[in-house]
């Protein structure tokens, strides 16, 4: 569905020579022709004067420019994407604030829409059922924006997120976002497994969150050719964890695809969590003042389902702070009372 969807919106646009086509979807040449043949047995496009083109309707919009004008790899924010991000900005300027409770902190708002825009180049946004672990980015109301999903889900243990997004769906009318209350240390409700094409989350990084968030997401996955997203850093996450991440990926039946590094960004002022730094390893150990630049970041990790996804069990913590600590959590809050 995804590649077929990639090949689609682009003849959405015009005809297309294979070489250009093949340029605007991602993957292998075998499944590109099958994919090609396919679609011209169902009489959807037809090959005339050596290009594909439409012959029959079909419900996709026409491919949206998103690659960067600098290196041609990259996602840039404009046209189409730009006007959301706009819209974004103007939608959550009186978003909930983290607190230390959960361990939160969102990402810029442009780095959230690059997310979508990144998401929607790979296939992962149109016509697509998404599950989202924890939203403290927003990330639903900025896919609901560009009104593109079939379906987004989220399940979110802070009550305050899930009240913003659900008074943002009254306002906008918008019925195809779903939101529960939901703590990962759970089982994940039978509703939600074997639902999704596509989730994301920003797990917890300790070895005992991580393993438990990605398993959980990977438990909500339809099958063969989903794919997962996470933001992932170097800070709080060692090469160790990154390897033994890796091998749990694998030993599921996927497959990384990308890793986008320092993809976002956490912004200072905007989060107001200077009150979280006394609590902070990292300051313990060190005489510290508070940081007067962007500095804690995460890269954007991509997987993708080769076979049916395998859940592979996992430790279950006790409690939110076997969850939320471990010996490389040094930039994480101590749970109290905000101020």
């Amino acid at each position: 569905m995804r590649i077929e969807n990639q090949i689609l919106r682009s003849l959405k646009t015009g005809p297309k020579t294979f070489w250009e086509l093949i340029n605007h979807q991602d993957s292998h040449i075998i499944e590109f022709l099958n994919t090609i043949k396919k679609l011209m047995d169902e009489g959807v496009i037809e090959y005339k004067d050596k290009k594909f083109r439409l012959i029959k309707d079909v419900p996709v919009s026409p491919k949206k420019d998103t690659v960067c004008s600098l290196c041609g790899c990259g996602v840039e924010i404009k046209g189409f994407f730009k006007d959301i991000y706009q819209e974004f900005l103007e939608v959550t300027k009186d978003r909930p604030l983290p607190t230390s409770k959960f361990d939160q902190g969102f990402i810029r708002p442009i780095d959230t829409i690059k997310r979508v825009a990144f998401m929607y180049e790979r296939g992962d946004i149109e016509n697509m059922d998404i599950f989202i672990l924890g939203d403290d980015d927003l990330l639903s109301i900025a896919i609901a924006l560009t009104g593109l999903a079939k379906s987004v889900t989220v399940v979110e243990i802070d009550e305050r997120i899930n009240s913003f997004i659900e008074e943002f769906c009254r306002k906008r009318n918008i019925k195809n976002i779903y939101v529960k209350q939901y703590n990962v240390i759970e089982e994940l409700p039978e509703e939600a497994k074997r639902r999704f094409d596509v989730f994301v989350t920003d797990p917890v990084e300790t070895y005992t969150g991580l393993f438990l968030f990605i398993a959980r997401c990977i438990e909500s996955l339809k099958g063969k050719g989903s794919a997962g997203y996470m933001g992932f850093t170097h800070l709080e996450a060692s090469l160790k964890k990154w390897w033994l991440f890796q091998k749990f990926i694998i030993e599921s039946n996927m497959v990384i695809t990308d890793i986008l590094r320092d993809f976002t960004y956490y912004p200072e002022r905007e989060n107001q969590w200077k009150h979280f730094y006394e609590t902070y390893e990292v300051m313990k150990k060190f005489d510290l003042p508070i940081p007067e630049v962007d500095w804690y970041r995460s890269s954007f990790v991509r997987f993708e389902a080769i076979d049916t996804p395998k859940v592979q069990e996992v430790k279950k913590p006790k409690d939110l702070k076997e969850l939320y600590f471990d010996e490389e959590s040094w930039a994480t809050p101590e749970p109290r009372e905000d101020r």
